[in-house]
């Protein structure tokens, strides 16, 4: 008896199945094929925006960006540098929410200069916007940066995990590997018995082996390697008593920040709109505050060199490369 209702059933289903229905659509295979309208993410306004966060070594890295990207016809790049002049990673952990007092440096697209803005926070920066990339920089003058240990890692993670929470998409996250130091009497009193080295060559030997640690740990997505570029343009002509420094440890003006700016330059934006800077017009004049105080003017000559200096360390940013 069940395996007859069971039958009777199936007929049933199949009937009703079957049954011409009593209405005036078109069977499936004549309706038209309706595509929904295409969507456009609200973040997606075709810019790319970069947050770097770090201290004066990341401004030495940054500096010269505007005047290339206007000189490359690049308008599409909204940048933002939260600055704090000797700063370390785990001060901008420590501090997301609480610390006002860095300076807002910002490019906006097709601008060709920094503006800076105050009393702004980390946190509150970063949930500003959807930013496609965030760098970070720890401070190479500091003994924090040349040992990795559980406390490096700590601070770094802390600080990464901030960055994600105020995303709504994860972004990339490329690592500066700033520079050594010219002058070993310019580091930190607090930091200077740490050092075991005599020399900038030793010293990168140190901070070069951290970076490789912190990129490795955490998987970043790229490590811009200003500091390589420094000391391949070291091995040059082109290299000065102050090894091309303008105090002993933050970089020349102009031909060393602007060295520094190629690896940024051919690190994210060559990739992203194919421009490289081979043809680049920006070149950086001495003003007359800064006669006489080491900052080498670019110029046709010795740009071509910075910017071999660039790529070497954008190839191997953890080496010296003899140029």
């Amino acid at each position: 008896m069940k395996r007859l209702l069971i039958v009777m059933a199936f007929m049933a289903m199949t009937f009703v199945s079957c049954e011409k229905p009593q209405t005036d659509e078109q069977p499936p295979h004549l309706k038209p094929e309706v595509v929904p309208p295409a969507t456009q993410d609200p973040d997606d306004d075709g810019i790319l925006s970069i947050l770097f966060i770090g201290n004066s070594f990341t401004m030495d890295a940054v500096t010269h960006l505007p005047g290339m990207l206007k000189a490359a016809g690049i308008k599409d790049v909204h940048m933002v540098h939260m600055y704090y002049g000797g700063r370390i990673i785990s001060q901008y952990y420590s501090g997301w929410e609480t610390s006002s007092d860095y300076t807002r440096y910002e490019c906006k697209p097709g601008e060709s200069k920094w503006t800076t803005t105050k009393n702004t926070n980390l946190k509150a920066v970063a949930e500003s916007e959807q930013w496609d990339v965030v760098v970070l920089q720890e401070h190479t003058g500091s003994k924090f940066a040349w040992k990795w240990d559980s406390a490096a890692v700590g601070n770094f993670s802390g600080l990464l995990q901030c960055v994600k929470s105020a995303q709504k998409e994860e972004p990339k996250f490329y690592y500066i590997l700033s520079q050594a130091y010219q002058d070993m009497t310019k580091i930190g009193k607090g930091s200077l018995p740490s050092a075991t080295w005599t020399d900038h060559a030793g010293m990168w030997n140190v901070i070069s082996a951290f970076a490789k640690q912190a990129v490795t740990t955490f998987g970043f997505d790229g490590i811009i390697s200003t500091g390589a570029m420094l000391e391949n343009l070291r091995t040059t002509s082109l290299n000065n008593e102050m090894g091309l420094t303008r105090d002993g440890y933050h970089m020349d003006n102009g031909l060393g920040r602007y060295g520094a700016s190629c690896v940024v330059f051919e690190t994210l934006f060559t990739p992203e709109f194919e421009v490289t800077l081979d043809k680049n017009t920006y070149r950086y004049n001495v003003s007359s505050t800064e006669s006489g105080k080491y900052t080498t003017p670019v110029t046709d000559e010795n740009a071509p060199i910075a910017l071999q200096a660039a790529r070497y360390a954008i190839s191997a940013p953890y080496t010296i490369t003899s140029m």
